[in-house]
């Protein structure tokens, strides 16, 4: 392209409100959202193959009702009712990026944790310390409950998915908004109980938006060691690696081990699928593993895929195997933690070592064992707002799919992923600097 038309063709984009490339914007005129909603009309079913024909007809409805009521609505509102639409299919890999995979929305200065016994405050900026720790009592004028089923529909999966996502959902206001529990400033109230019992009312005001294309996770608010993005946090657990359990040990480590003596256990956890840009390739670490496994006694083998939200499966699937089989050679147990946020290739790794004799421990994974994944993404003209498709069908479970085998990508089976030894993160453990389910494996005979 002719190097001086680029610039003159960014300059238009920007003039008529639509987004640069690399960027995407929620404030759109109602026509601009007319148009982007009618490109999801036209070409989203086309790529995804995830909605069942009723599930199609209902998607096409409500996408065409928000384009016909575009003048009607806020950006806010028509942003969560195109997330609810492509949530719809029940299929958690189909969504609409926002908050996770991109940042396009603003958040509040503080990060929030469901815990087994609640909702609460994990993280804040400095000038709100005073609520770290603290459990949840009304966000936006709403009990935890309430807004946990508000959000619910903006995301598919699990309930354990669906909670992971609220921590994003619960903390932007443009979500707040579209759902009408916030005002067009976006500020909003935040009631809690803190550790020492004491009942506070804060005002919470929006972060700037900081853009950004890269992967957010939640999880990573709970790492005091994990510096997060887009403002300086505070952690409600001492950043001292001595007095954190393993698991928030190596915040920004894709993948690690850590020999336990007295306990005869070979920890490994492994956090994003892939290899670490900047250090030993997974390959490297998986043949220091198994040396590891093969040189010292070992009587358990941990591998914790709890904060595993995917990646490229195929980079540790071997791995996985070999370590299963040499356990069994050494007369290790193998377990494999799970939780919530255990989704997509790290669902696919924790199935592979089920299939393999691991017992599982923690809570339940974030997916079903039968999905759609794969595919790509849709970006809207107008926003540059990305939507996710899915297009290839893992199938983990027993069940047969033979109308699907033309879209199969792998294949298990497994009969389930319910944890055999249930160790479930209360807030109070988690602010005391324990791991139920590392404790429930140390003492599993």
């Amino acid at each position: 392209m002719n190097r001086f038309l680029l610039p003159r063709l960014l300059l238009l984009a920007v003039a008529l409100g639509a987004a640069p490339p690399g960027h995407a914007q929620v404030s759109l005129t109602p026509a601009q959202w007319r148009q982007d909603l009618q490109v999801v009309l036209d070409s989203f079913l086309l790529r995804d193959k995830t909605f069942s024909p009723a599930a199609a007809a209902r998607f096409r409805t409500r996408v065409t009702n928000l384009r016909d009521s575009a003048a009607l609505k806020t950006s806010p509102q028509l942003l969560v009712g195109l997330a609810a639409a492509v949530a719809s299919s029940g299929n958690a890999h189909t969504r609409l990026y926002l908050l996770r995979n991109r940042s396009v929305l603003r958040r509040y200065p503080v990060r929030l944790w469901w815990f087994a016994d609640g909702l609460y405050v994990v993280k804040t900026t400095p000038e709100h310390a005073a609520l770290l720790g603290a459990k949840v009592g009304r966000l936006a004028g709403q009990p935890p409950d309430a807004l946990r089923r508000r959000v619910a529909p903006l995301y598919a999966g699990s309930a354990g998915w669906k909670d992971y996502m609220s921590t994003y959902t619960l903390t932007s206001p443009e979500i707040l908004q579209g759902l009408g529990l916030a005002g067009a400033d976006g500020n909003t109230p935040l009631e809690v109980r803190t550790r020492a019992g004491k009942r506070l009312t804060t005002q919470l005001l929006p972060l700037p938006l900081t853009p950004s294309r890269q992967p957010l996770e939640a999880w990573w608010d709970l790492m005091p060691g994990h510096p997060g993005r887009g403002a300086t946090w505070q952690s409600a657990l001492p950043n001292d690696s001595t007095q954190l359990p393993l698991y928030l040990c190596r915040p920004q480590r894709y993948y690690w081990q850590h020999y336990l003596p007295a306990e005869k256990l070979l920890y490994v956890q492994y956090n994003r699928a892939g290899n670490q840009p900047g250090t030993e390739t997974f390959e490297a670490f998986g043949a220091q593993v198994l040396a590891e496994l093969r040189a010292r006694p070992v009587a358990k083998a941990v591998v914790d895929l709890r904060l595993n939200t995917g990646g490229n499966l195929q980079v540790a699937q071997a791995f996985f195997g070999q370590l299963a089989a040499v356990a069994k050679e050494r007369g290790a147990g193998l377990y494999v933690v799970t939780g919530p946020a255990t989704f997509s290739a790290g669902l696919f790794h924790a199935a592979q070592l089920r299939q393999a004799g691991a017992v599982v421990v923690g809570a339940p994974v974030g997916d079903s064992l039968d999905f759609w994944a794969e595919g790509g993404n849709l970006t809207l003209p107008n926003s540059g707002l990305d939507l996710h498709y899915a297009d290839r069908f893992h199938g983990y479970s027993p069940a047969p799919h033979p109308e699907l085998a033309p879209y199969l990508y792998l294949d298990l089976a497994v009969p389930d992923l319910t944890p055999r030894l249930r160790a479930e993160l209360t807030g109070r453990e988690y602010f005391a600097g324990r791991d139920p389910a590392l404790v429930a494996i140390i003492r599993q005979k």
